[in-house]
């Protein structure tokens, strides 16, 4: 896995962890010794962070440090093309819903 999907998978977890725990980035921000505009970004895939600063933020989220890291495939492909996607027409999306269609057709023809 680069950096780059790392600093996905890492960002959409704590996100995830930090709703779940009904937090505001300023109160995970404050938990775990950081900025706000610091978790901010590491929530968008943007930046990445010392270990020690991935544990305190586990900390503050009374979860294990593997479940920040931890990648569900399927959930990261789609997070990925929901952001490829995110400033695009209705037409556009709805022009590429048809070829996926297309193409899983496709596939289920030649039994792939």
């Amino acid at each position: 896995m680069d950096d780059a999907t790392l600093a996905v998978v890492i960002g959409d977890n704590i996100r995830r962890y930090r709703e779940r725990a009904n937090l505001t980035q300023g109160q995970l921000a404050e938990q775990a010794g950081v900025g706000t505009a610091f978790i901010s970004r590491v929530e968008r895939g943007e930046k990445m962070m010392k270990l020690k600063t991935l544990y305190a933020i586990a900390d503050a989220l009374q979860v294990g440090f593997d479940a920040l890291v931890y990648q569900e495939h399927h959930n990261v492909s789609s997070q990925n093309i929901i952001k490829m996607l995110s400033n695009k027409s209705p037409e556009f999306i709805s022009g590429v819903e048809q070829l996926v269609r297309v193409c899983i057709d496709q596939f289920d023809k030649e039994d792939l």
